[in-house]
């Protein structure tokens, strides 16, 4: 009995905590707001810098900036579009032209049409891995500069990447400093 009267009283406490916790959380959502859309457009839509072939889809596009007038090209091979968009905002700033690849046969297709510099890859893609996809492009463009990107540290892949002349390996999260350094130093050098 003298149980139940400490049990009973520690339920509702620990009860009235959770409902009060849930009530907080839900005062707490985010709320969305939606931004009005333009009347017009300010600027011409992207368009890629040669005609797609049959098998380079829309779905697989890729985009570069028109407008940069850049001595350097870097190309960006992710399926993570948050990932290409910092990585292109990063090194626009510092004038460099940038080309983006969501999977590795868009980055073959980009390789085969036009001249790069410098290529970060993603070592694990949907279509194809990063090994598969610079194995191909190192039959087309066997000097161009290439550093691996990757949330897997596999070190079987990393040590065949290495083999396949990659310059170095930066593991998810990275810090975009010293990826945009290593980067900027190498296409100098």
């Amino acid at each position: 009995m003298l149980y139940l009267l400490i049990l009973l009283p520690a339920i509702i406490v620990i009860t009235m905590v959770i409902i009060m916790s849930q009530r907080r959380l839900d005062r707490n959502k985010p709320v969305i707001i939606r931004e009005p859309q333009p009347l017009f457009e300010f600027d011409p839509p992207l368009t890629p810098p040669f005609e797609p072939s049959d098998d380079f889809s829309e779905e697989t596009q890729l985009l570069r900036n028109e407008g940069v007038q850049a001595d350097y090209t870097v190309l960006i091979v992710d399926d993570q579009p948050a990932i290409r968009m910092l990585l292109r905002e990063l090194f626009e700033l510092e004038g460099i032209a940038v080309f983006e690849a969501p999977h590795g046969r868009t980055a073959i297709e980009l390789v085969k049409r036009a001249h790069i510099d410098f290529i970060l890859l993603d070592l694990k893609m949907p279509d194809m891995d990063g090994i598969e996809a610079l194995r191909a492009i190192r039959e087309i463009n066997p000097h161009v500069h290439v550093a691996m990107i990757t949330a897997y540290g596999d070190p079987d892949k990393l040590e065949a990447a290495q083999q396949l002349g990659v310059l170095a390996s930066f593991t998810k999260p990275f810090d975009i400093d010293i990826v945009k350094k290593f980067v900027i130093s190498k296409m100098k050098s």
